[in-house]
């Protein structure tokens, strides 16, 4: 059996992949590269500086990394576009980040047995920049803010951090002008100029502001920490935009060719989760936020018609429902890439927690749907990860099996507590050792708080310190339970011990018990107590005790459900489920129904996730959703679409996301793919293209969509 901290290592290096041979792809369309370094002696000179710096803290030799690639990576333009935004060689900082990684394992003691597979740990790859003080300062005003703060500093630990954010982006503004003469040289004037005044001063128009917040994007990135979220688009840079527009600098149609630019220097950089940019809410003062950029950048996402960037639409009570139908003619239209966030239940779960009032109009989602108060944590919403249906597996496979329904329910709660402790604390361990193998003087230094507190980020210097454990698998629980339940009390077709032998053996010669506890039971997602309130049970009680624990950098650990591809990462390594699972198949998929059990329809789906208190969830909650809205005329189905999200956010609701296609364009797409190269799926916070999809994957999405049609 493999090591516990083996599974903790499998896990980072599915992180490394999030931000690092991606950040190596070419961008789509092509670029030409300046002169500068080979990565092999980009390598040796990295070796050089950590030898001259051993005896010194490790901050000191990622900051001299950073600047080296700054002022010596090729650069790359492509004179078709109107910015720059990649440089070779940029994912070599996150591959020496995994080679330290390693170092960890002497700090995490290895450990076996029955919660192996249980859970995982280890993501810091989900992380929002304070984005106000990036485009409000520029690389020169981050550095002088950093400088001014470090002639007040009382230690040398303060001040070597400050010294090194100052390091960092002197050096970042010499990439600006080292990147200014490669594009002028190329015969690109107008980024020229641009770059030269993002090197000079903070941004003043919104074609220096969008290209300041792509160098820095891919700055960050090359540092080692993934950027999750672009911030608030129409808060951001309107200020930018209507002075640009007041002085005659552009107009509403040469800003909006700038707008699908910056998206498109988004999409082109392959990211497999896609890059998540935020409109609407609230302000400070309660007020609706919706104006020219937010029409703006609706309008170019519709128009594009792309998987990335990804959308958060925040909206409320407050929001007028015209402008919510704005943003549905989008999924009407199939470009389902987009996420909504309810204002109301965000906001009490943020305050339940603790957090200011006054910050609560800079929440984000960060990654796919992680809540998160911009500008001022980092917003790790992967400290660990829970499979839940784990303890369902151990409880049916140890020596003494359960005798009956209640022995079971017993024996699986202890068993989840033992997974969710074990989880947290090596979260906790690793988090306690993470400045020393992973010090972020950028990405620490666009912080507000990192800068006052003279502490990086990933050691406790921010506002907020939370962390995040999310829980994977709650519907297979919960018709786990209900199939126990019905199988050997309602409908007594066997006796639990012989469940537990059909079980064990992954339902070979019992296919007959198999189809009635898939088919028979009931089953979460349908809005049928006899499910739902075992996934309540299941649910309030990881999220209180994941709630209740201290994490490993000053904050606490908060609990999401949901599940990106951990349900499948989970499922293909665990042994059949009671509820007629078979081995190695998919767990659940974020907190809907299993895939061909949701036979009730949208709103059963919706009915099931509001008996949950998603206010406990700070690490998010999403619903899922399939409406075969393609039958519907398109104004019709974004008044339909509208209808069911203000709904379901006027009842609690917390995040929601849907797919419009419905079974039958499905099979046609599989049957004839080369008809299909368009389609978009909402896989789980991401879009991808239909046939990029695995078969497994098609299969899961034509299942569910069969059943709640």
């Amino acid at each position: 059996m493999k090591s516990l901290f083996a599974s903790v290592l499998v896990l980072a290096a599915g992180v490394a992949q999030a931000y690092g041979p991606w950040l190596a792809r070419v961008p789509i369309g092509g670029v030409e590269l300046s002169d500068g370094w080979s990565r092999e002696r980009l390598e040796a000179r990295f070796d050089e500086i950590a030898a001259a710096n051993t005896n010194r803290p490790f901050i000191v030799t990622r900051t001299k990394w950073l600047t080296t690639v700054f002022d010596h990576a090729r650069l790359a333009v492509n004179t078709n576009d109107l910015f720059v935004h990649w440089h070779a060689d940029c994912d070599i900082l996150p591959v020496r980040f995994m080679e330290r990684m390693a170092g960890l394992r002497e700090r995490v003691p290895a450990q076996e047995g029955p919660t192996y597979g249980g859970w995982s740990a280890v993501d810091t790859s989900h992380t929002c920049p304070d984005w106000k003080s990036v485009l409000a300062l520029g690389p020169k005003g981050l550095a002088d803010r950093a400088r001014a703060r470090r002639a007040t500093a009382k230690t040398d630990d303060e001040r070597l951090f400050l010294g090194c954010v100052v390091e960092a982006y002197e050096g970042l503004a010499r990439e600006c002008l080292r990147w200014a003469d490669f594009a002028a040289a190329k015969g690109m004037g107008d980024v020229a100029a641009t770059l030269r005044e993002n090197a000079a001063h903070a941004p003043r128009t919104f074609r220096e502001a969008l290209q300041w917040a792509l160098v820095y994007d891919r700055a960050q990135e090359a540092e080692g920490e993934d950027v999750r979220s672009q911030g608030i688009f129409d808060r951001l840079f309107i200020d930018f935009y209507r002075a640009d527009l007041a002085a005659g600098r552009e107009t509403r149609e040469s800003a909006k060719r700038l707008i699908a630019d910056y998206y498109t220097r988004l999409w082109t950089q392959n990211h497999p989760n896609c890059k998540n940019i935020a409109f609407g809410g609230y302000d400070r003062d309660g007020n609706v936020v919706w104006n020219e950029l937010t029409e703006l950048g609706f309008e170019v996402f519709r128009e594009l018609g792309r998987t990335n960037p990804k959308l958060t639409f925040r909206f409320g009570r407050k929001t007028p429902h015209e402008q919510l139908e704005k943003v549905c003619a989008c999924l009407a239209e199939g470009k389902t890439s987009i996420v909504f966030a309810c204002e109301e239940t965000l906001r009490e779960t943020f305050l339940r927690r603790g957090k200011s009032p006054e910050d609560l109009a800079d929440l984000v989602l960060v990654g796919c749907y992680e809540p998160g108060i911009g500008g001022r944590e980092i917003i790790a919403s992967m400290a660990a990860d829970v499979n839940l249906a784990k303890p369902v597996e151990t409880v049916f496979a140890s020596a003494e099996p359960p005798v009956d329904f209640d022995d079971f329910r017993r024996r699986y709660f202890a068993e989840l507590g033992s997974v969710i402790d074990e989880a947290a604390e090596t979260a906790v361990t690793i988090e306690r050792h993470w400045f020393e193998i992973h010090p972020t003087p950028l990405f620490s230094g666009s912080f507000r708080d990192a800068v006052a507190s003279a502490r990086d980020a990933y050691d406790g210097g921010l506002k907020y310190n939370s962390s995040g454990i999310e829980c994977t698998g709650l519907g297979t629980v919960a018709d786990s339970f209900a199939a126990i339940k019905y199988l050997t009390e309602v409908r007594k077709a066997c006796v639990l011990p012989e469940l537990v032998r059909a079980v064990r053996g992954d339902w070979k010669g019992h296919e007959e018990l198999r189809l009635l506890a898939r088919n028979g039971a009931p089953k979460w997602g349908n809005n049928d107590d006899s499910a739902d309130t075992y996934a309540k049970e299941v649910y309030d009680f990881a999220a209180d005790r994941i709630n209740a624990k201290r994490n490993g950098h000053g904050g606490d650990f908060q609990a999401g459900f949901w599940s990106i591809y951990l349900d499948q990462y989970f499922g293909h390594q665990m042994g059949a489920t009671p509820e007629g699972r078979r081995k190695g198949e998919m767990l659940s998929r974020n907190n809907v129904a299993t895939a061909g059990c949701g036979r009730e329809g949208p709103t059963a789906l919706m009915n099931s996730n509001l008996k949950l208190d998603q206010r406990k969830c700070e690490d998010g909650h999403i619903m899922d959703v399939v409406l075969p809205v393609s039958k519907m005329k398109r104004e019709d189905a974004a008044k339909h679409i509208a209808a069911i999200l203000a709904t379901y956010f006027e009842r609690g609701g917390q995040c929601a996301h849907l797919n419009t296609f419905d079974a039958a364009i499905l099979r046609e797409a599989m049957a004839h793919p080369e008809k299909y190269t368009d389609l978009q799926v909402r896989v789980c916070g991401w879009n991808v293209l239909w046939n990029n999809l695995s078969k497994e994957e098609q299969i899961h999405f034509l299942r569910t969509c069969e059943a709640q049609e």
